[in-house]
């Protein structure tokens, strides 16, 4: 019997991962710019005051950490995939999906109570998607 040998849905995880560590590298580094692009105007488009500059200052250290916390989980993810995922090794896959499982529902229940929709949702929702696919595609490779 030929061995399993997922390294298609391995590099499709890989790019996934290599794609939210350069976002995250540019929450860390761009945080100002990032904010007046994308964060103020999804966030703030229905306030009628201006951010005040420690708000600002607060927003923008806040972005890199969640920045560097997205670097870090993404390095870890690429990895999994890059190796014992591309292995076979059920150990990996439970990884990958328990911590994309935490992942996505935190970041819902935190979007979903401070009244974010739109375009942050369905970016996170698409971003789920993207990473359920390989793990749904694989599991009875992994899980039988």
């Amino acid at each position: 019997m030929q061995r399993f040998e997922p390294a298609f849905w391995s590099r499709w995880i890989m790019f996934l991962s290599f794609f939210l560590i350069i976002y995250g590298l540019m929450t860390v580094f761009a945080t100002s710019q990032l904010n007046n692009i994308l964060v103020i105007p999804l966030l703030f488009r229905d306030g009628f005051m201006p951010i005040t500059e420690p708000e600002l200052k607060l927003l923008n250290v806040l972005n890199g950490l969640t920045g560097a916390l997205t670097v870090s989980w993404s390095i870890q993810i690429a990895w999994l995939a890059h190796k014992p995922f591309r292995n076979g090794e059920k150990w990996a896959w439970n990884a990958i999906a328990a911590s994309t499982v935490v992942w996505a529902a935190l970041e819902f229940y935190v979007k979903l109570t401070n009244g974010v929709n739109g375009i942050g949702l369905v970016a996170h929702f698409c971003l789920l998607l993207a990473f359920a696919i390989p793990l749904a595609i694989t599991y009875r490779d992994f899980h039988s």
